[in-house]
């Protein structure tokens, strides 16, 4: 691979070759997009990354929290609340495994499956993929049309997919590294707001446009099918012209990869928010995680919750985007994660260990 000078590298890169020549460590990154690496110390000893994944946490429990379901489930099985729902295998998926194993695959859940499930549980339904990140693939469906349709959508890309529940509440990504909480930020949807003149269309591309004019990315247009399929829920398409200052939402989820924003509420966590937080760690065999969680008010001392899933590559470049105050957090946060990186090279110790 060639690098290209005029390419950015990526936010942890930077920071981490500053910590790594504060430290007397060495950084190698593969050229072309500075993505994956390791970091060396005098000893020899390595550590390796890619994108926020870090020799941090142990690789299994990185690849259980990876997996919705099986994340799900740990959660569970320690007490702590999550959306009810099935994993569905696509079509595709189940005629692969009855070549392999039939007994294996009359085992696993289809598209009749999920339907029951609705009947019982009721809409709306949220339909993602199993085994991805960054809110690709969230549909948000209303009734059973919409459900085969989703899983139609969806297992043209993907083997498994998680059906569940809608828990609505305001929506939190809490950092915890070592059962400290390092920062928590309230997120919210992809939304616009409405001149009074210009369609839903035009007012996407102008935000979307501001996504890449300020480094974000455009990882999602106007003709996107989630938000075609979100509008439809309330029966708005891009033609619709929102009044003067109302705000229209165009996703159902609030990831910031997908245009969602974000508010620093660090210092409003309660202990029993912060507890929760560190029982999910727990439960899946996390040092550094991301908690995604459903709640009213994360500063309250108790009350109803769902923990959505425990990401084990936290990306925090988009908070770090967000302005001067939100991007010295991430900085700060940062710092504490190369730290214990830093010790695991110094100590000899295996990633996952006990800083």
């Amino acid at each position: 691979m060639t690098s290209d000078p005029s390419r950015r590298e990526p936010l942890a890169l930077v920071l981490l070759r500053r910590h790594a020549a504060k430290h007397g460590l060495t950084v190698f990154a593969e050229p072309a997009y500075g993505y994956a690496g390791y970091v060396e110390a005098p000893g020899g000893r390595r550590a390796f990354f890619k994108g926020a994944g870090f020799d941090i946490n142990p690789a299994a429990a990185s690849a259980i929290a990876r997996d919705k379901a099986y994340g799900a489930f740990f959660l569970e099985a320690a007490g702590l609340r999550v959306p009810r729902g099935v994993l569905i295998s696509s079509q595709r998926f189940i005629r692969d495994i009855e070549v392999k194993n039939p007994a294996v695959a009359a085992k696993l859940n289809g598209e009749a499956e999920a339907l029951a499930f609705a009947r019982e549980t009721g809409f709306p339904l949220f339909v993602k993929p199993n085994d991805d990140s960054e809110g690709r693939g969230i549909l948000r469906v209303q009734d059973e049309q919409g459900l085969s349709s989703a899983l139609t959508i969806l297992g043209a890309s993907y083997d498994r997919i998680l059906v569940q529940e809608e828990v609505r509440g305001r929506d939190y990504r809490v950092l915890v590294l070592d059962g400290e909480v390092l920062a928590v930020f309230e997120r919210r949807p992809f939304s616009v707001t409405g001149d009074g003149v210009s369609q839903l269309r035009a007012l996407i591309t102008q935000a979307t446009q501001g996504f890449a004019a300020g480094g974000k990315g455009s990882k999602i247009a106007a003709d996107d099918p989630r938000i075609l399929a979100f509008l439809a829920t309330s029966g708005l398409d891009l033609t619709h012209v929102p009044e003067a200052g109302a705000a229209v939402a165009l996703l159902p989820n609030a990831n910031l990869s997908s245009g969602g924003s974000a508010v620093d509420v660090t210092g409003t966590i309660s202990s029993y928010f912060a507890e929760i937080a560190r029982k999910a760690g727990e439960a899946v065999g996390l040092r550094l995680f991301g908690l995604d969680l459903i709640c009213p008010d994360i500063a309250a001392g108790s009350g109803p919750y769902a923990i959505l899933e425990v990401n084990a590559a936290p990306g925090l470049s988009h908070f770090h985007r967000l302005g001067p105050q939100e991007a010295l957090r991430v900085e700060e946060i940062y710092a504490k994660i190369f730290e214990a990186l830093t010790r695991n090279l110094r100590s000899g110790g295996n990633a996952g260990d006990a800083a």
